[in-house]
């Protein structure tokens, strides 16, 4: 049986604002990012926004060469929604579901990267 190793969603997205702007770097956080969501259902719609976000990215852009301001604005975009979702879990349930709903809007009308 192997070992579970139990990343935070802080450790994750440290993880990925150290990584490079490549698409693996996305590959990788999303991946974290769903298993996550087994571990704290709780928060798992936040960790979805992001996952999704990350996934979309791989999706468009894995077998493509990607101008690499691009992905550097891609992954900013990203590490963003990253540190407002970790703000919003030391937040009530209310405010934290308030900021879910912010990022949520923001990536789907806001953000062409991705």
């Amino acid at each position: 049986m192997g070992v579970i190793i139990k990343m935070t969603f802080k450790e994750i997205a440290q993880r990925f604002e150290r990584s490079e702007s490549g698409s693996d770097s996305f590959k990788t956080f999303f991946k974290d990012a769903f298993d996550l969501m087994k571990i704290d259902p709780e928060n798992a719609g936040l960790y979805f926004v992001v996952g999704v976000a990350a996934q979309t990215y791989v999706i468009k852009y894995e077998d493509q060469a990607v101008d690499p301001a691009f992905a550097d604005r891609a992954k900013a975009t990203l590490e963003g929604f990253n540190q407002r979702l970790l703000g919003a879990l030391t937040l009530e349930p209310d405010a934290r579901l308030r900021v879910l709903g912010e990022v949520a809007v923001d990536y789907e009308w806001k953000v062409d990267a991705f």
